[in-house]
């Protein structure tokens, strides 16, 4: 099954959260985590992700989810 985003929450930038999405040193990681994403998906609900802005511009469903708010 699919992950489906249900809400993406902002957070102040916080260089001290690992970004969920691109481990540490990863040369894709753009920097500190700027929101937190929550996803249904196969193994349950209510899943988080901290996620970069990279991440968040890149990821096509994120970018969906963010035009449809």
């Amino acid at each position: 099954m699919k992950s489906v985003i249900t809400a993406i929450d902002e957070v102040s930038p916080d260089g001290g959260r690992r970004c969920s999405m691109h481990t540490v040193p990863s040369p894709n990681c753009s920097g500190p985590v700027v929101a937190v994403v929550t996803f249904d998906d196969a193994g349950g609900t209510g899943n988080h992700w901290n996620v970069c802005q990279r991440w968040l511009t890149d990821n096509p469903d994120a970018v969906a989810f963010r035009k449809r708010q």
